[in-house]
């Protein structure tokens, strides 16, 4: 059995369920795998979620990189459509997120399942940061252009979390926080009328 097939059997197990599966054997069993096949995929449960969140980014910078538009954007439109195509691929497993995405409030760092998601974005902003600071949209400010990329993840942990808890039609409130945060973010980030000075 492939990896993304287990991954798919585990997400419909706790949709059905409610609840991560017993153990291990018995969730190997259910896929007619032994718990040496499941552990030469996986070393937990934990590890086939920390595999979710990340894909889910990937999957979502993947796709924004194929527009022809993206090269012309500028930091703040990449990081924006970054967000709209992520919270689009979300709609996919909406209901697992509300079930088993792990709530970052009041926790100084992001639960150990969050871990490669983390890398993953922080990749991606770095990126952005990277190319913003060339382009004079973000201004260079040395040592601390380097916080930036954490500073991102934490808002975007932020977004998903608003975003689960968003009730409103289309989640529109959700995109109405986004835009403002990030048009907030950029302003603080970018060069100011002192700099240009």
């Amino acid at each position: 059995m492939k990896e993304n097939q287990i991954i798919e059997k585990y997400k419909e197990h706790i949709l059905e369920k409610g609840k991560p599966p017993a153990s291990v054997f018995r969730f190997a069993k259910s896929l007619d795998l032994s718990e040496r096949e499941f552990f030469e995929h996986f070393a937990s449960f934990e590890a086939i979620e920390a595999v979710i969140w990340k894909n889910l980014v990937t999957a979502s910078v993947s796709a924004i990189r194929l527009g022809e538009e993206w090269d012309g954007f500028t930091a703040q439109q990449k990081l924006l459509t970054f967000y709209y195509a992520f919270f689009e691929k979300a709609l996919d497993d909406r209901s697992f997120l509300l079930v088993r995405f792990p709530r970052c409030r009041g926790r100084q760092s992001p639960a150990s399942q969050l871990q490669q998601m983390k890398l993953e974005f922080t990749a991606f902003a770095r990126k952005i940061i990277s190319e913003g600071t060339e382009k004079n949209e973000i201004a260079c400010r040395g040592k601390l252009n380097d916080t930036y990329p954490s500073g991102m993840f934490r808002h975007f942990i932020s977004a998903i979390e608003f975003n689960l808890d968003d009730t409103s039609q289309r989640f529109e409130r959700t995109d109405a926080f986004i835009e403002k945060s990030v048009q907030l973010g950029f302003d603080l980030i970018g060069r100011n009328a002192l700099e240009s000075a």
